[in-house]
């Protein structure tokens, strides 16, 4: 693009390259276009031509994310099917901000202790399960065969994709639009409804297990 607009490379034709970007293209496509004719100037033996780099904002929300009344009419609609597992499966989504990841694995011992602890990336991870929704889910788990919480139909693990094409099928029927039917999406509100009760970042960092809070 630069060749077709400039004969050659000077300060001053970079600076209107560099305008010219961010006026037509995205803040990271333009920032990527900025970024290689800053190494062309490099590779061209001409440093002192090159221009500030583009900076990208930083988005401070999260995007396709599933509202607490759209979950709650999830909820309604599998209990009104008598879809127990899955109405279930959508609470400890939404109650303990667990990866889906993480939901495939949990096991009755969880209900017991009151926290889920795996080990992950060399380190223990423990997901905290609310005393509410131990009891409320009690008698639904003693009918459920075997040690883990949603085993398969098989008995063993269910997949992570199994779960995703479950929700984005309840979702349908629910009338749920499609973006924010994901699994991921029920961890994004359990951040969300912790905030507005608890602004403590650094607690929720902790429960959603990230290593960093510029994550959180």
């Amino acid at each position: 693009i630069y060749f077709s607009m400039f004969e050659e490379i000077n300060k001053k034709n970079m600076i209107d390259f560099k305008r010219y970007l961010i006026n037509n293209f995205s803040p990271k496509t333009a920032a990527n276009r900025c970024i290689a004719m800053n190494k062309f100037c490099d590779f061209s033996g001409k440093p002192e031509y090159k221009v500030k780099s583009i900076k990208i904002h930083k988005s401070t929300t999260v995007e396709n994310v599933i509202t607490k009344e759209q979950c709650q009419r999830m909820l309604d609609g599998l209990r009104a099917d008598g879809n127990d597992k899955g109405y279930w499966m959508i609470m400890f989504l939404s109650r303990t901000g667990a990866r889906v990841s993480e939901l495939v694995q949990m096991d009755k011992k969880c209900l017991i202790k009151g926290v889920f602890e795996l080990w992950t990336k060399g380190k223990i991870r423990k997901i905290l399960i609310p005393d509410r929704l131990i009891q409320e889910s009690r008698e639904y788990f003693s009918t459920v065969e075997g040690d883990l919480l949603f085993p398969s139909k098989y008995g063993g693990k269910m997949t992570t994709r199994g779960v995703a094409e479950c929700i984005n099928r309840w979702a349908k029927k629910y009338g749920i639009p499609k973006e924010v039917a994901h699994p991921h999406s029920f961890r994004h509100l359990f951040a969300i409804e912790f905030l507005k009760n608890n602004n403590n970042i650094a607690l929720l960092a902790d429960l959603l297990g990230h290593e960093s809070v510029d994550t959180t």
